[in-house]
């Protein structure tokens, strides 16, 4: 049994949804369902400081 991500992602694929790829990024399904609710729910300006954070951190490693 994988993490919770991990398996929500199986049946994210398994249902239809499609990875898509930036470049030799690869952004996983349960990643833009994630970003689509928190910008439903806190609106463009959490999703905008979310999403910085996300990068600065993908590129410190």
């Amino acid at each position: 049994m994988g993490t919770l991500f991990g398996e929500l992602n199986k049946i994210l694929l398994e249902t239809g949804f499609s990875r898509m790829y930036f470049g030799e990024r690869t952004v996983e399904p349960v990643l833009i369902i994630f970003f689509g609710v928190m910008l439903w729910f806190l609106g463009i300006q959490a999703l905008g400081l979310v999403s910085l954070l996300c990068i600065v951190i993908i590129h410190i490693q």
